[in-house]
């Protein structure tokens, strides 16, 4: 009699590991993104709704027919997004409300209740000064209504934490403060992606490395000074020279450029002052056509 075969697993343990240090790497990532969109009002509602478009998209672009038209079943089938999503999410050229973000945070809840809600305002509209707690009009209530199952000590260190409030006492006053914006954020994007870019071209590819990495130490405060100002002249020189002697010239990040018959050269002063959990060894990555970037860090 015929003996029966267990199946192959689809993956092998080589595999396996290497998906699980794609996930780590990943995750890595998406950390230090946190870290900048939290304080900017992103949730992971909103950015689980900008990754779906931006997926459905990725997908779409290689998802085309001879004729120009997306193949949505293609996109459906790549992403594991119903065809109905993909419908929805490449219909819209706009990312989501950026109303909905506010709406969800419990935090953001909280300050709009405050600055509307007639129990919590005065005579002229403006917020009340409220008791933490035990008052008919306390923060405590105002986190009860609007804050959903969030405690209110945790709501009232969240907005102190961010300079929202100011307590006095048993009282806690309501600020003007406006959320951290999206400029700088926005000034480092053409790095990050040529980053991206270049590490995604690497794989496979024998041609010279196009991303090199500098740790320089630095053991006080002093000597992080001469680094920092010793790479900024350094780096001016370098990319002044360049653009003299090949014709280009020193320009501000932007994201639409016309980098068709262009070599980009991005350079990266940075600074470590605080220990991080897990270094990582440095090392140099293969790289396609683009030179970034340049790190001065110092010790930890």
């Amino acid at each position: 009699m015929r003996s029966l075969q267990r199946p192959t697993p689809w993956a092998s343990t080589d595999q396996g590991e290497h998906l699980a240090r794609g996930n780590a790497a990943l995750r890595d990532l998406l950390v230090e993104l946190a870290l900048t969109l939290l304080p900017r009002g992103i949730t992971p509602r909103t950015f689980s709704e900008l990754s779906r478009q931006a997926f459905a998209c990725a997908a779409a672009t290689t998802s085309q027919r001879s004729n120009g038209k997306i193949n949505h079943s293609r996109v459906a089938a790549l992403t594991g997004l119903s065809r109905a999503d993909v419908k929805r999410l490449l219909a819209s050229p706009n990312p989501p409300d950026a109303a909905l973000r506010f709406v969800e945070m419990p935090i953001e809840r909280v300050l709009q209740g405050w600055r509307a809600d007639r129990r919590f305002i005065d005579r002229l509209g403006n917020p009340r000064v409220l008791r933490i707690s035990g008052a008919s009009n306390s923060f405590a209530l105002l986190t009860k209504l609007y804050g959903g199952d969030v405690p209110h000590r945790a709501v009232l260190d969240e907005l102190h934490r961010i300079g929202a409030v100011r307590r006095e006492g048993q009282n806690v006053r309501l600020l003007r403060r406006e959320r951290p914006r999206f400029t700088a954020l926005m000034s480092a994007l053409p790095a990050i992606i040529d980053g991206i870019r270049v590490a995604s071209a690497a794989e496979g590819s024998r041609t010279p490395p196009a991303m090199y990495r500098l740790v320089i130490p630095a053991k006080s405060e002093i000597d992080l000074t001469l680094v920092r100002e010793r790479c900024a002249s350094t780096v001016t020189a370098m990319l002044s020279g360049l653009g003299e002697s090949l014709g280009g010239h020193l320009t501000k990040p932007t994201i639409r450029q016309d980098r068709s018959k262009s070599f980009i050269v991005t350079v990266l002063l940075t600074e470590n002052k605080e220990p991080r959990a897990h270094p990582r060894a440095v090392r140099s990555s293969p790289g396609g056509r683009h030179t970034s970037p340049t790190k001065a860090r110092r010790s930890s």
